[in-house]
């Protein structure tokens, strides 16, 4: 492992004796109208009046939402979550590369809404790849479906292309073309290679975007361990439409919606200039920023995301 993950690993708090994840807070199950049967997860009263759906980012599962969604179990009772893996993540598994998109992860936002929120007042919440995800929902969405949407939370995001930034960086190193390489090989070779990068690839990932060094070591594994998980299509498929998609066209709904942008000062992926971007074309959200956090804010400063969750459930 390289010395600077393992200095900053070294500086985190040790793990503490609860395992993060959805286990024990949600109800677990799939839906299946659109190309990819999606797993999908819910905690809270069927009857509540308003839902936040919760779309996770890029090499993630719906799992890293857990803190959130204790906070609204334990706070908000009459409040519903309901989450998803998007395609080629999680529990929904591996799909070709070709159907690794953003408009692809919308129309999957799009029929978990259809079934299992057909009803009630709507808040979307998205991360990352989960915003760009959550702003092609809200663009493509019918009037009926974005008439039920109250308001809006965009996690460490970008509403421009990332072309010049982030993950998409990485289609120029000698690692992703290895990547696209293994593609080709046969299961084994793909196996193989896996197993040989995911030692170094996770927890350099998770040192890169974790920047409060109080962050529970558990949850630095716990992310590392849903980048470990994701299959080699998934990062070939979300690679290519990252580099060039645009949600600009998403700002005149957005802008109706009240909402927040948050984003962590050290954030590298998406730093804080992508979100003043988001402000020019939103108006009406507020911006909300904190010292020494990184990309993964919905780990590193939960409370930051809870606040925004009990402004807007208020």
């Amino acid at each position: 492992m390289p010395q600077f993950v393992v200095r900053f690993l070294q500086g985190l708090t040790p793990s503490s004796s609860d395992t993060p994840g959805l286990a024990g807070l949600c109800q677990s199950g799939q839906v299946a109208s659109t190309s990819v049967p999606v797993a999908t997860y819910v905690a809270g009263p069927d009857d509540a009046p308003i839902t936040v759906v919760f779309v996770h980012g890029f090499t993630l599962a719906a799992e890293c939402y857990f803190l959130q969604v204790q906070h609204l179990v334990d706070n908000h009772p009459n409040v519903r979550s309901v989450l998803l893996d998007l395609r080629g993540h999680g529990q929904t598994g591996e799909v070709t590369p070709e159907e690794c998109t953003i408009e692809g992860s919308a129309d999957d936002v799009l029929a978990v809404i259809d079934q299992l929120v057909p009803t009630g007042e709507i808040l979307l919440v998205g991360h990352s790849l989960g915003g760009h995800v959550v702003l092609n929902t809200i663009r493509r969405c019918s009037e009926s479906v974005f008439q039920r949407i109250r308001g809006v939370i965009l996690i460490a995001t970008s509403i421009d292309s990332l072309s010049a930034q982030g993950a998409p960086r990485l289609l120029t190193t000698k690692l992703a073309d290895k990547v696209y390489d293994a593609m080709e090989g046969t299961p084994e070779v793909v196996t193989k290679f896996r197993d040989d990068v995911a030692d170094f690839l996770a927890p350099a990932l998770a040192a890169m975007v974790f920047k409060r060094i109080s962050t529970p070591y558990n949850l630095v594994k716990f992310h590392a361990d849903m980048i470990h998980n994701t299959p080699l299509s998934t990062f070939v498929g979300y690679f290519d439409d990252l580099e060039t998609h645009s949600e600009v066209a998403a700002a005149e709904r957005l802008a109706q919606l009240p909402g927040f942008v948050l984003v962590g000062n050290d954030d590298h992926v998406t730093p804080l200039s992508q979100s003043e971007r988001i402000l020019e074309l939103w108006p009406r959200a507020e911006l909300r920023h904190t010292n020494k956090c990184g990309h993964m804010i919905i780990l590193e400063a939960p409370e930051l995301v809870n606040e925004a969750l009990d402004e807007l459930l208020a």
